[in-house]
């Protein structure tokens, strides 16, 4: 929906200062070969002589930054596709996620309501707590983000982040498709995604089954 009311609002420019294609065809192998490592690496835990709570954290640590990998991905993306001079306060090398985000939304005349919502499917909050190093990790490899405000702290287990980490890969994935011309249908993947969201299935099943060991 956000891709297509960039277009009908004529916004899409191509910016070639940004576009690096090399970049993305290595970003895709990667996160391939990422998500199914990391399946591997859980499932083999137990075998390893390293400490539970340093392999918990490790984890944790992977998971974030694979997601903070997607969301720079989707910033870069952003960049190549908008006319700079259709926002209002435009862009430049230095502009974050949020920023970008909450532009295109000003330009789009979103309800405050869908502007919230889409900030949050774009992971803005938790972008901003890692990216300002607003978090703490646990030896359970829980993460809790803002954990000095209690308003708007967060706690986030290893199974949230694996679906941050699936909603990342989705949004990015859906944006190259777009940038393809090609429509994507609900529930219909391409192969390499269908793959990846496998792997990350398992994660979670197998990180689930450790962390209820652990208790």
């Amino acid at each position: 929906m956000i891709l297509n009311d960039i277009e009908s609002k004529g916004l899409v420019q191509f910016n070639k200062e940004y576009h690096d294609e090399e970049f993305f065809r290595n970003f895709i192998q990667f996160k391939k070969a990422f998500s199914h490592s990391m399946g591997e690496l859980i499932n083999k835990l137990d075998s390893f002589q390293t400490k539970q709570d340093e392999m918990n954290i490790f984890t944790t640590y992977s998971e974030l930054s694979y997601i903070n990998s997607h969301l720079d991905a989707i910033k870069k993306f952003l960049k190549i596709i908008i006319n700079p001079i259709k926002l209002e306060e435009g862009f430049g090398k230095n502009t974050t996620l949020e920023q970008m985000v909450k532009r295109i939304c000003k330009k789009m005349n979103y309800s405050e309501k869908m502007q919230i919502s889409i900030q949050g499917l774009f992971l803005v909050d938790f972008r901003n707590a890692i990216t300002q190093q607003q978090y703490r990790i646990n030896k359970s490899g829980e993460i809790v983000i803002y954990p000095n405000n209690e308003k708007i702290k967060r706690h986030l287990n290893i199974k949230d982040l694996a679906d941050n980490s699936m909603q990342a890969a989705e949004i990015l994935d859906a944006m190259l498709d777009w940038s393809n011309g090609k429509t994507r249908m609900m529930n219909k993947k391409p192969e390499i995604l269908d793959e990846i969201v496998r792997d990350l299935t398992k994660q979670v099943q197998a990180l689930d089954n450790k962390l209820d060991n652990l208790s």
